[in-house]
């Protein structure tokens, strides 16, 4: 019965994770939590292999990014702009971010987590946001584009936070 009522209430927290994203229309793949993970093992991997700390994940900028998926997977877009005209530093201010330094990494289409990593790092742009040294935290969201495209969009938002 316990173990009934755990359950029941973790399916509940779930769909209330989830909701806000679901209500707008937003498609995020099932395993969306183990390809975050291996997103920010990728992106340590190349930290440490540059002999810089580690990101720590920011609910914050977690927020913000998988806004700014949904909006991008909607559009079939990797814009740094939103639908509605806002920038990146309109979406932390939104999510209640307060930071120092913040940038972005958008990416579409990329079909696994090693796969956006080494294309942004052969990106001088993108590769300088993964290794700026001052970054600590990272936010990472994922949305799948409607079919018959379905392609995988990606969203990073790195930050120093006040």
């Amino acid at each position: 019965m316990l173990k009934s009522l755990r359950l029941a209430a973790l399916a509940a927290s779930v769909v209330l994770v989830l909701a806000p994203a679901a209500q707008a229309g937003c498609n995020i793949p099932a395993n969306a939590s183990a390809l975050q993970k291996d997103l920010l093992a990728e992106l340590n991997a190349e930290r440490r292999a540059h002999g810089l700390s580690p990101f720590r994940l920011s609910s914050s900028l977690d927020k913000a990014a998988q806004g700014h998926a949904c909006d991008n997977a909607k559009r079939r877009s990797i814009s740094h702009d939103s639908s509605d005209g806002g920038s990146l530093k309109t979406r932390l201010r939104r999510a209640g971010y307060k930071y120092r330094a913040a940038a972005e990494n958008t990416g579409r289409g990329f079909g696994t987590p090693q796969r956006a990593v080494d294309w942004w790092m052969n990106s001088p742009k993108h590769r300088t946001n993964i290794l700026y040294p001052k970054m600590r935290e990272v936010g990472i969201g994922i949305a799948l584009s409607d079919s018959p495209d379905n392609k995988l969009h990606w969203v990073i938002n790195f930050g120093l936070s006040r």
